[in-house]
């Protein structure tokens, strides 16, 4: 058996213990079901590519694949390392490229408040490469584990916008004014640009927003946006963002993803964090609390 026919028979065999719930968006794309897998045409439509194109790389008739879409595979997957380093090697034959690393040293004192948040908190620089992340984050925005970059995910991936109910008005057109407005000002800063320009190769309706849409969005520090969880069908969520920068770097930014709906603290201030965990977004742990070492986004 070919290498390349050896492929099928890993990408069936990992498609089949799937939990389809555990992939955020796809009960509202496709409908309830009970039993584990995803298809063929399922996978094509998480991808973005057609079902006749996937049903050939899974037989063997795709000539070394893009290395983005294979990380696409990976991450509706949640393929490990072993098992992506297996899927390249099969699928194109050669080594997966190494993960963005970002340079950023993270003070220990910034690591402990991100990890004590019983919600979704995270660090990204000005670039909005992510320097570190919580557990909580890592359950609701798995991508994260991956070492993408936050404006390249949601402004160019296909689940970004199956997670992010009303993708283009609510997430994308703030995100990139924020973008276009930050490249604005910091035209010396390589990496941000680099970012720019990946987006706007990867993604015609990203690059249209970037180039043509008036959206004027400088953060967004209050907003209120709605997205689908991990672990929760169809249910939709409204979540608001807390953004802080450190008065000592002013290029991090410090995002808490807090439940709209989180009530206001009645009881008294004794019960400590393991109260507010107990109350914080159904598919964060309790035990984020305790606190988590850290582990960065390139991991």
């Amino acid at each position: 058996m070919s290498r390349k026919q050896r492929l099928g028979d890993f990408l069936r065999d990992w498609r089949a213990p799937r939990d389809p719930n555990q992939v955020p968006g796809f009960t509202a794309k496709f409908g309830h079901r009970d039993r584990l897998g995803i298809t063929q045409a399922e996978m094509a439509v998480l991808t973005g590519v057609t079902e006749g194109w996937y049903r050939r790389l899974e037989s063997g008739r795709i000539e070394r694949p893009k290395t983005e879409w294979l990380e696409r595979i990976v991450r509706i997957l949640d393929l490990d390392e072993a098992q992506r380093h297996t899927l390249f090697v099969y699928a194109r034959g050669q080594v997966p490229p190494p993960l963005y690393r970002p340079t950023g040293a993270v003070d220990p004192s910034t690591s402990a408040l991100i990890q004590v948040q019983p919600w979704p908190a995270y660090l990204s620089d000005s670039a909005w490469d992510v320097l570190l992340y919580n557990a909580a984050c890592e359950k609701d925005w798995p991508w994260m584990k991956h070492g993408i970059n936050v404006m390249i995910w949601a402004l160019t991936y296909p689940e970004a916008r199956l997670q992010l109910i009303n993708w283009e008005e609510d997430w994308a057109k703030p995100m990139a004014s924020q973008l276009r407005l930050a490249a604005a000002e910091q035209p010396e800063n390589r990496r941000l640009t680099e970012v720019v320009a990946e987006i706007k190769e990867r993604d015609r309706i990203a690059a249209r927003l970037l180039t043509d849409d008036l959206t004027t969005v400088t953060h967004p520090d209050g907003d209120r946006r709605w997205l689908y969880l991990p672990g929760h069908g169809d249910e939709e969520f409204e979540v608001t963002f807390r953004c802080f920068a450190p008065l000592s770097d002013r290029t991090q930014r410090l995002m808490l993803v807090v439940p709209s709906d989180y009530p206001v603290a009645t009881e008294p201030a004794a019960s400590g964090y393991a109260a507010a965990a107990s109350r914080a977004m159904p598919s964060t742990s309790s035990n984020v609390v305790d606190g988590t070492p850290g582990t960065p986004a390139s991991w």
